[in-house]
């Protein structure tokens, strides 16, 4: 069954069993779509509003715009949560190949060499999407109502632990690709990038909500 079939409860019960998946990876993608929903409900409760429709017609295009883009972030992070899945279970039917030949020693090292790669992209694929889509955060920042700040915050916050999340499971794929090492400093590389400027991007929003919703 996909995941998005699944209700909540049916969900964490199999990520609480011995099942081999769902595991770090779809958690990830579910994290997202969170992030995504609650950015979207900010769109639902400003646009068609008093200070919204002051806007001119070329913002609220705009505004419209990344409304959309903000639904389909939301679906293609479960999108991925299931590509994750899958590219997890290949990887497992590749530790499951026969080893008895040099042959079979050989095919089986390749097969989870390449099986490990592919099992890598889901994670990294979210982490990009997720770190592009902190543009559609500025938006909601900047025109958003002003009473769903707080939800707001939360999605930066919920946004800055899928990245967080979704590097932690392209890191325990990429530690086992260090044999191509121009690979994997590449994709370090652009992890570490990654990370600090979501950081920066998530605190910079929080502390911008912070300061309204909050006075010390």
């Amino acid at each position: 069954m996909e995941f998005y079939k699944q209700t909540i409860k049916e969900f964490i019960e199999d990520v609480e069993s011995d099942k081999a998946s769902p595991g770090g990876g779809s958690v990830a993608g579910l994290i997202g779509a969170l992030s995504g929903a609650l950015n979207s409900m900010v769109y639902s409760l400003t646009i068609g509003k008093k200070k919204y429709e002051e806007l001119d017609e070329e913002t609220k295009t705009m505004i419209n715009s990344f409304r959309e883009k903000s639904k389909e972030f939301t679906y293609r992070s479960l999108e991925l949560m299931e590509e994750d899945r899958n590219g997890f279970l290949k990887l497992m039917e590749c530790y499951k190949l026969p080893k008895d030949t040099e042959e079979e020693k050989l095919n089986r090292s390749n097969s989870i060499k390449e099986g490990t790669k592919e099992a890598m992209m889901p994670p990294l694929k979210l982490a990009r999407e997720s770190f592009a889509f902190y543009e559609n955060l500025y938006v909601m920042n900047k025109y958003g109502n002003k009473m769903l700040l707080s939800d707001l915050g939360m999605s930066a916050i919920l946004l800055h632990c899928t990245i967080e999340s979704a590097v932690m499971n392209v890191k325990v794929n990429l530690n086992a690709l260090r044999y191509d090492e121009k690979f994997f400093n590449q994709i370090k590389e652009e992890l570490d990038i990654l990370l600090n400027k979501s950081k920066n991007k998530k605190d910079e929003i929080v502390n911008q909500v912070n300061s309204v919703i909050f006075q010390e």
